[in-house]
Parts: structure tokens; C-alpha cells; sequence
């Protein structure tokens, strides 16, 4: 069994904003002992969060626990699209034409020593390229709930 979580911080953000930041804890690193350390068909887990939340905090008691973050130069291309990914995608949805566009749109990142596309912006424009060839770049992350953490560039 592989398990990926995204954005598990958001539900203890919205706790810590509204009182009960200690009772999500409790739950959160009850449902994360059940899922993670006890689980015997467990092949790998990905949890992905943006807030800087103490990990001793719900993941106590998991074993070979790593933490990967933007900085780690090893796995920098992992938080974003890659040139190559992004021309590969272009060429599978037969919208190569929009490539100058779409790295002056959404290139830009800059994590550990690799360049990257915000995926979300690639993935939304992508599909509005594919339906409609003529659609106006948009910055897609602007309205989304993952918008703050696309905000920081050259990090």
C-alpha cells in the first residue's frame, strides 16, 4: 500500500486558528501512528504540508521518518515541473506552441540548484491550452488554496 497525504497542515492550521489545536493534534497523530507504524501492508508514504509544524508534534513513534524540503538540493526537482517535464507534457497534449509562453508564465523557481515550473499553473494551463488553443495565460494560483505556497520565488 502506498499512501499520499497532501497538505496535512491545513486541518491543524484551521484548529490552531479556531481553539482546538490540541484535539486535531491528538487525532491527526492518532490517525498517523494507525496508518504509518502499524500498518503492516505500508510499502512508502508522501505527506506533503507548507507550514512549519514541529514534527515531534504528530509524528511521534514513527520510524525512518526524513524530512525533504525545498532546500535539499537532492530532491529540488521533486517540487516542481522539470523544462524537460513541462516540454514533454506540451508534446503530449500537441500544444508544443505554447512553450515560450508557459516558461515565461510559470518558470521561475528556483529550489536547491534546480529551476522549476509551479505545477499547478502548468497542469491548469495545460488543460485550458488543450481545450481551447487560444486561451489567455492565467496565473491559476492566484485563487487557489496552494496560492501561498507558490508565492516565494528563489528560495
Amino acid at each position: 500500500m502506498i499512501v499520499l497525504i497532501d497538505e496535512y497542515d491545513v486541518p491543524l492550521d484551521k484548529a490552531y486558528q479556531n481553539g482546538y489545536y490540541l484535539e486535531m493534534v491528538n487525532l491527526i497523530r492518532s490517525l498517523f501512528s494507525q496508518v504509518f507504524k502499524t500498518n503492516g501492508n505500508l510499502y512508502f508514504a508522501v505527506i506533503t504540508g507548507c507550514l512549519c509544524i514541529a514534527r515531534e508534534s504528530i509524528f511521534t513513534g514513527l520510524n525512518n521518518f526524513k524530512v525533504r524540503t525545498i532546500s535539499d538540493v537532492d530532491f529540488a526537482e521533486y517540487f516542481g515541473f522539470t523544462d524537460q517535464e513541462v516540454r514533454e507534457m506540451l508534446c503530449y497534449y500537441e500544444i508544443e506552441d505554447a512553450y515560450e509562453q508557459i516558461k515565461e508564465w510559470y518558470d521561475g523557481y528556483h529550489f536547491g540548484n534546480t529551476n522549476v515550473y509551479c505545477p499547478w499553473d502548468v497542469i491548469n494551463q495545460c488543460d485550458k491550452l488543450r481545450a481551447w488553443p487560444e486561451a489567455p495565460m492565467e496565473a491559476h494560483w492566484e485563487n487557489s488554496i496552494c496560492g501561498v505556497c507558490c508565492l516565494q520565488q528563489d528560495i
